[in-house]
């Protein structure tokens, strides 16, 4: 050990790292060090991501050096990343939907005998560090049965089944439910107590303050700053991200009281894909020029509830007006063109087709009324991706790029912009600003806001409760899909919320 101390854990320095004429990254420097967590914060388009990825092996520097534990290493790929002790859990999963956990943890190094897999051996071998790390999911459990959070865990018990000693998290909060993040961050908090080198990149600041000991900001592909977590706030944080003042828990409530009543659903019913109740007996009503936030713990209906108000649900009982007229047996395109827009909780299963070029993405929902005849209006999809670009300022933009090229904040964007839009009549926002960035969380919360004072109604669903206060105009809060209560922002103290999210005060 030198006077200067151990060698860090995992290093880049002078990363370089170009796309064509794009530099993601620029001479960066960064590293982490054993027992300690490092946070990555910057905004959508960064090169956050693109510097974890070169440090695990996915894509090579055009110039620079990685050292791990002070050795220099050249990784080929990220099997000699994994080889070397590092281990990443992505932001979007890498699971093999219709296996097993254990499966998709021991995939293609599963225990055998005379050819054929353990199965039970392998379950069991899972099960041991499932219940080290109190992970409550059953080995034998086909991941596509499970919840967001349950396979957040999958991914995590994969890296940990290797032992990695340095942990790369890519946005692992975006997807979660408040109690899976406290969860999560219970995880992390014991891997980095154990001795290991964890990376966070996140975009919640209140999370990063929670968990992090030191804090790097990267801005254009440069590090603008780093400090440790004692010199740091949210305000000088957001600041470095963005290079201005940044405000997103700003309040600006509606009196709507004297508003008209745009949509009313009354003891509506609604199932899940298994057959059990999600929404049991619902009655909700939201008034033109009104956010209407829907608070609760994730699973609690909330999403099928908004299923069933697009119509990619149908409902068992109960009915659905808009503007007094009963719309229930609507189909979505129908209700589309009554104005009707969602910003879905998957961006990448139910926002987007991956694979179409972000103009035809951004036409997408409407491509039949505004085709020209049987073919897509290609000069109206490019100039609606054009002034999305401009307004969210979508990283690495072009019009002919497949969305897949983009981040996952990046590619919300992309929704918010094709579905937030001044003609809208109803927008039903489901966790709107996941994984984005503060600068783009303010431009959005900011433009459902105007859309809401030029007369649309919002039914806004957010697992984020700072976001819930900031955004909604009146609080309703799901439990075991019923309305549980109904309060205003002012009102909604944490303690206030999670009692009623808890189901106390709930209808029988």
């Amino acid at each position: 050990m030198s006077a200067a101390g151990p060698a860090p854990a995992l290093a880049g320095h002078g990363i370089t790292k170009r796309f064509g004429p794009v530099v993601a990254n620029d001479a960066v420097d960064f590293d982490v060090r054993f027992g300690e967590v490092h946070a990555l914060i910057g905004e959508n388009g960064a090169g956050k991501s693109t510097l974890m990825g070169v440090l695990y092996g996915l894509l090579r520097p055009d110039a620079g050096s990685i050292e791990v534990r002070g050795q220099t290493v050249r990784f080929g790929s990220c099997a000699d990343a994994m080889r070397a002790g590092i281990g990443m859990v992505f932001q979007h999963f890498l699971l093999v939907e219709r296996f097993t956990v254990a499966q998709n943890v021991l995939l293609g190094r599963e225990p055998s005998a005379s050819g054929f897999v353990r199965d039970r051996a392998a379950e069991d071998e899972v099960g041991r560090i499932a219940e080290r790390y109190r992970f409550g999911i059953p080995p034998g459990a086909r991941v596509d049965d499970l919840g967001i959070g349950a396979r957040q865990q999958v991914e995590l018990l994969k890296v940990l089944e290797r032992d990695a000693k340095i942990v790369i998290l890519d946005e692992p909060t975006a997807a979660l439910s408040p109690a899976e993040t406290l969860a999560l961050f219970d995880v992390v908090r014991r891997l980095r107590d154990e001795g290991r080198a964890i990376v966070l990149i996140a975009h919640k600041l209140k999370e990063v303050l929670a968990l992090a000991d030191r804090i790097t900001v990267l801005r254009h592909g440069r590090v603008v700053g780093s400090v440790d977590r004692a010199h740091a706030d949210e305000s000088t944080l957001a600041t470095l991200m963005v290079g201005r003042d940044v405000d997103i828990d700003a309040r600006k409530p509606r009196d709507t009281r004297e508003g008209e009543i745009a949509l009313r659903v009354q003891e509506l019913r609604v199932a899940r894909d298994d057959g059990a109740p999600a929404v049991r007996g619902i009655d909700l009503e939201a008034k033109s020029g009104e956010i209407v936030g829907i608070a609760g713990v994730e699973g609690n209906g909330q999403l099928e509830f908004a299923e069933a108000l697009y119509g990619l649900r149908p409902i068992e009982s109960g009915s659905i007006e808009w503007a007094g007229r009963d719309i229930a047996k609507l189909a979505p395109a129908r209700r589309r063109e009554l104005g009707f827009r969602y910003v879905p909780a998957d961006r990448q299963r139910e926002g987007l087709v991956l694979d179409f070029d972000t103009s035809e993405n951004a036409l997408l929902g409407d491509q039949r009324r505004l085709a020209r005849g049987a073919l897509i209006d290609k000069r109206r999809a490019r100039e609606r991706a054009d002034a999305i670009a401009s307004e969210y300022q979508l990283a690495g933009y072009a019009a002919s790029a497949p969305a897949r090229s983009y981040s996952g904040g990046t590619q919300q964007k992309l929704i918010v912009g094709r579905e937030v839009t001044p003609d809208a009549k109803l927008v039903l926002a489901v966790a709107p600003t996941r994984g984005v960035d503060v600068g783009a969380t303010a431009a959005i919360h900011d433009r459902l806001r105007a859309v809401r004072d030029a007369g649309a109604c919002i039914i806004l669903i957010s697992y984020d409760l700072d976001e819930i206060r900031a955004l909604s105009d009146r609080i309703v809060v799901f439990s075991a899909g019923r309305v549980a209560g109904t309060l205003a922002p002012q009102d909604a103290s944490d303690a206030a919320l999670g009692r009623l999210m808890g189901g106390v005060g709930a209808h029988a």
